[in-house]
C-alpha cells in the first residue's frame, strides 16, 4: 500500500509539474519576438521571360501582321549593321557608360532581360531578345516614365493590349482594349529621344506632331505609318477595321532581309508625296545678264519636320543645274556629287583635299551636333547642344540661287530636284561600313524641268 501510494504522489507531481511547464511554455510563446520567414525572392527577369512571347508565335493566330511585321524597320532594328557598329562605338568611346541608350528602343526586350551589356554579341540572344522591337514591345508595353527614355516596362501578365474594343477571346492569351493605342503618345518613348549630356532633345518626331497642327485635327502617327484597312485581326475572327504593321518610314535596310525591294519603293511613294516645290524662274532673259531662280519647299503632308528622326544622318538637299543646251556647258549648279558619292560640302574629301571647290551655294536640311566649343561632331550622343535644320509641318523654306546667262542667245534647261537619302557615304566610310556604301540610295522627292530662252538685242 505504501507503495502504491508513493508511487501515486511521483505520478501526481509529474502531472502537476507537466502542467505547470505547458503553462509557462504558452505564455513565453505569447511574447515571442522570433521574425517571420522572409517571403520567397521573386525573380522579376524570369517572370518578364515567361511573360513575353516570341514575333514567330504571334504570327501562328496573326500571320497577317506577323508577315508585315516581318519586313519592317521594327524587325530590322536590331540587325541593322549601321547601329551595331555606332552602339559599339559609344560604348568604347564612354567607357560603356552609354550603356542600354539605343538598345533601350532597338532592342527592348533584349534589354529588359540583361542580354545586351556593352559588348553583346548577337548570336548571344535568346529567341525573344533577338526581336528587336517585337509585338510585345506595344503591345504590352506599361505607362512609361516620359517621352524619350525609351521602353522602361513591359507588364507581366498574359494580357496584350490593342486598339480593338471587342476582341474575340483565345486560348493563348488575354486581350485588352487600349485607347492609347491609336494615338501618336503611344510611340513617344522611342521617336523622342533625349541627350544623355543635357536637356535637349537628340530627336523629336513625336514632339514635332505634338506641336503641329495634325495632332489638334486628329491625324495621328499610326494614320500614315499604320494605315487601315478591312481584314482579319486573328485567323477566323470577324473581318474588321485593322492596322498595317510594315510602319513605311523613309529607311530600308542596307543588308539582306525579308522583304527589303518592297521596303524600298513604299519608302519611295512616300517620299514622292511628303512635300511640294514650287519654282519661280523667268521664262526669257537677256544675254549676258543675271537672273534669279527660287525654290520653295513647303512641308504640306507630313505629320512632323522634313527630315525628322535621327535627323545628324539624314540628307535633304537642293539639286539645281543649268545647262547651255547649244554646247551641253552646265553654266550654273549645285548640290551635285563627288567622285565619292558625296555632296560637295565641308565632309567632302575632295573638298578637304583642294580637288574640288566647295558648293558655296548648297542647301541642305538636316541635323548637326556640336560639343562644348561649337564645333560639328559625328557622334550625335556625345553632343551639347544640336542644330535642327528641318522644316516644321505646314511650313516652307525659300531658297534664292542668282544665275549668270550666257553672253550670247541660247537655251538654258533648267533641272530642279528635290533628293533624300538615310545615310551620307562618308559617315559609314568613317565607321567602317564602306561596303554598304553601294547600298545607299538617292531618293527624288520632287523634280522640276524648263526651258529659259536667253535673247540678245537681235533677237
Amino acid at each position: 500500500m505504501f507503495l502504491q501510494a508513493k508511487g501515486s504522489v511521483t505520478r501526481a507531481l509529474l502531472i502537476y509539474t507537466g502542467a505547470l511547464f505547458l503553462l509557462v511554455s504558452l505564455q513565453n510563446c505569447g511574447e515571442s519576438t522570433i521574425d517571420p520567414p522572409p517571403p520567397t525572392p521573386v525573380d522579376s527577369t524570369e517572370l518578364l521571360r515567361m511573360a513575353v512571347g516570341n514575333s514567330q508565335q504571334c504570327g501562328t493566330c496573326h500571320p497577317n501582321h506577323f508577315d508585315e511585321w516581318e519586313v519592317s524597320m521594327h524587325a530590322y532594328a536590331l540587325a541593322d549593321p549601321v547601329f551595331q557598329t555606332l552602339n559599339n562605338i559609344g560604348q568604347q568611346r564612354s567607357n560603356n557608360e552609354l550603356d542600354q541608350f539605343c538598345v533601350g528602343c532597338h532592342a527592348p526586350v533584349a534589354s529588359l532581360l540583361g542580354e545586351t551589356p556593352p559588348g553583346f554579341a548577337l548570336e548571344d540572344l535568346s529567341v525573344k531578345g533577338a526581336n528587336a522591337i517585337g509585338c510585345d514591345v506595344c503591345h504590352k508595353m506599361t505607362d512609361n516614365p516620359g517621352r524619350g527614355l525609351g521602353v522602361r516596362a513591359l507588364t507581366l501578365d498574359r494580357v496584350r493590349e490593342g486598339n480593338i474594343s471587342d476582341p474575340v477571346d483565345n486560348e493563348f492569351h488575354d486581350s485588352k482594349f487600349g485607347v492609347r493605342m491609336s494615338f501618336s503618345d503611344i510611340c513617344a518613348p522611342c521617336h523622342d529621344i533625349k541627350s544623355p549630356n543635357g536637356p535637349f532633345n537628340l530627336e523629336e518626331t513625336n514632339l514635332e506632331w505634338d506641336l503641329s497642327a495634325y495632332a489638334g485635327m486628329g491625324i495621328e502617327c499610326q494614320d500614315c505609318h499604320m494605315p487601315a484597312y478591312q481584314g482579319q485581326a486573328a485567323v477566323g475572327g470577324p473581318t474588321r477595321t485593322v492596322h498595317r504593321h510594315k510602319f513605311i518610314g523613309v529607311d530600308y535596310p542596307l543588308i539582306d532581309f525579308p522583304g527589303k525591294e518592297e521596303t524600298i519603293a513604299e519608302v519611295a511613294a512616300l517620299l514622292e508625296n511628303s512635300i511640294n516645290m514650287r519654282i519661280t524662274a523667268p521664262t526669257d532673259v537677256s544675254a549676258g545678264s543675271e537672273f534669279q531662280v527660287s525654290v520653295e519647299l513647303q512641308n504640306a503632308f507630313t505629320g512632323h519636320n522634313v527630315p525628322s528622326g535621327s535627323t545628324f544622318e539624314r540628307q535633304m538637299w537642293i539639286e539645281l543645274v543649268a545647262t547651255d543646251a547649244a554646247t551641253d556647258e552646265v553654266v550654273f549648279s549645285t548640290g551635285l556629287l563627288d567622285d565619292n558619292g558625296d555632296l560637295r560640302d565641308e565632309h567632302s574629301e575632295f573638298v578637304q583635299n583642294g580637288l574640288i571647290d566647295e558648293d558655296s551655294t548648297l542647301v541642305i536640311y538636316r541635323g548637326y551636333a556640336f560639343d562644348e566649343t561649337g564645333n560639328e561632331i559625328p557622334f550625335f550622343w556625345e553632343a551639347n547642344s544640336v542644330d535642327l535644320q528641318t522644316i516644321p509641318a505646314f511650313e516652307s523654306r525659300t531658297s534664292t540661287f542668282t544665275i549668270a546667262a550666257p553672253a550670247s542667245g541660247t537655251t538654258i534647261n533648267l533641272s530642279v530636284r528635290t533628293r533624300f537619302r538615310s545615310f551620307p557615304p562618308y559617315l559609314l566610310r568613317s565607321i567602317g561600313q564602306a561596303d554598304l556604301i553601294s547600298e545607299l540610295l538617292v531618293f527624288d522627292m520632287e523634280t522640276f524641268e524648263q526651258d529659259i530662252i536667253i535673247t540678245t538685242g537681235q533677237d
